[in-house]
């Protein structure tokens, strides 16, 4: 005798399973944004020139990462939340 699947149940473990990809995708980004590498899973990727260097960004899936190489910034990788701004000092 077969179980009858319900409609909701399919949609709970179809949410389920897109969260779990979410968060390895985050990770994996993460985890190589940390080693200063570029990250696999960009939306959109943008290199800025200015006078003393570059900046390159990458849009994720709700997330952003800096990469600096600029001489009037300390910082040289920068991972946080969509709504991050790219410094500019």
């Amino acid at each position: 005798m077969k179980k009858n699947i319900k409609k909701g149940d399919i949609i709970k473990i179809v949410i389920l399973a897109l969260i779990i990809i979410w968060i390895i995708i985050f990770f994996i980004d993460y985890f190589r944004a940390r080693q200063s590498k570029t990250p696999i899973f960009c939306i959109s990727e943008q290199t800025k020139e200015y006078d003393d260097g570059t900046v390159y960004s990458c849009t994720g899936l709700g997330y952003k990462m800096y990469k600096y190489d600029r001489s009037s910034i300390d910082a040289s990788v920068e991972f946080g939340p969509f709504f991050i701004q790219e410094r500019t000092e």
